[in-house]
């Protein structure tokens, strides 16, 4: 389904819509700069050990969202770490960034009745790649090998800026993201990540129902930065 045919599929609001669009035209005129940062990162990343990139495509994106903080001490949280790709690009462009890592590193199975798309890979492999990736890091950020919602029941830190990119099962993602936006600091950013994954053909179950769903227990305390091809970062007012 195309992107814009599934926004208005999950009854998207106007601003988001708008956001894509603006985006859309953005991409273009911005090309060659984007493609410049994304290459940068890969290849920095060159040595590491990643069996999926998902993330480079958003590091132009993040590299304009998150530029308030280049050069100040903040919290960063990100629920889903997996093998640590968004984590290292944080601690290698943010240096006074200080890092919460969240996730249990879960084995499942083909035949579990999720449709995350890592079921085939051994997760002690993933989290050993995290491990490994971060190694020249270990003082910046603090692993925490626990679900989210255990995480949330123990935490007592703010932060600055969260990334969500854990469950990609609706009320997983509703649950993280009503938990998260209690310990995001006003002013702070909330990236979204997932926000166009469409691996469930009932569309009430895919991350993006549950975003809208959570926005829609939060007007008027936030405004949309951006929209892209796979991320809705907003911030909180």
């Amino acid at each position: 389904m195309g992107r814009i045919s599934y926004l208005n599929k999950i009854k998207a609001n106007y601003k988001i819509k708008l956001e894509y669009l603006k985006y859309i035209l953005l991409s273009f005129i911005q090309k060659n700069k984007r493609k410049k940062v994304i290459n940068k990162y890969r290849n920095f990343i060159l040595n590491k050990k990643f069996t999926h990139d998902f993330f480079s495509p958003n590091t132009y994106d993040w590299s304009n969202i998150l530029r308030e903080y280049k050069n100040i001490k903040f919290n960063y949280l990100e629920i889903g770490s997996f093998e640590g790709i968004s984590a290292l690009y944080i601690l290698e462009n943010f240096s006074k960034a200080e890092l919460f890592c969240v996730d249990p590193w879960l084995q499942l199975t083909p035949n579990s009745g999720t449709s995350e798309g890592y079921e085939h890979l051994k997760m002690s492999e993933v989290e050993n790649n995290f491990d490994n990736n971060l190694f020249f890091f270990n003082k910046r950020y603090k692993k925490c090998k626990i679900k989210s919602d255990n995480f949330f029941l123990k935490n007592k830190v703010e932060f600055d800026v969260i990334y969500i990119d854990g469950s990609h099962i609706a009320k997983d993602v509703l649950n993280d993201c009503k938990s998260s936006w209690k310990i995001l600091k006003k002013n702070g950013i909330m990236l979204l990540d997932d926000y166009f994954w469409q691996n469930y053909q009932e569309i009430e179950k895919n991350p993006a129902t549950a975003i809208n769903e959570f926005l829609n227990t939060i007007p008027n305390k936030f405004i949309i930065i951006k929209l892209t091809k796979f991320q809705l970062s907003i911030r909180k007012i």
